[in-house]
């Protein structure tokens, strides 16, 4: 037989129906989209705490001017200069303390060192410092 005779032409729409095969009603690929899309977000923002957790630690100082009297405290030998460290800013994370040197410690310090210093269980905590 000729390649276009009936046999061909019926084995390639066998194929062709094989690769087509239906998906699903369309509320069930939407749902599933929606899905993998939540859940790629919660591994992002997952990602993201455990990345500020271990690099993120404080933004600086309540109080203005606090870095600048330590610097004049290494200058005048009172106090070792800080050992500088990564260290990703978390805004709104700020040390409360007036002491330069406590405030300069803090500076470089990562969240997850925060307990060395803080006890965060709610018997110990002072309203409105951490």
């Amino acid at each position: 037989m000729s390649e276009y005779g009936p046999d061909s032409i019926q084995a390639e729409t066998d194929s062709e129906s094989l690769e087509r095969a239906p998906r699903g009603p369309l509320w069930k690929r939407v749902l599933k989209r929606i899905a993998i899309g939540i859940g790629v977000t919660v591994v992002v923002l997952v990602l993201a705490a455990v990345a500020l957790y271990n690099f993120g630690g404080p933004s600086g100082s309540v109080y203005p001017g606090v870095t600048a009297r330590y610097d004049q405290l290494v200058a005048s030998g009172q106090a070792p200069p800080l050992r500088q460290r990564f260290v990703l800013p978390i805004p709104g994370c700020r040390c409360h303390s007036k002491d330069p040197a406590l405030t300069a410690q803090h500076s470089v310090r990562h969240m997850n060192e925060c307990g060395k210093c803080h006890n965060t269980s709610p018997a110990h905590m002072e309203p409105g410092v951490l």
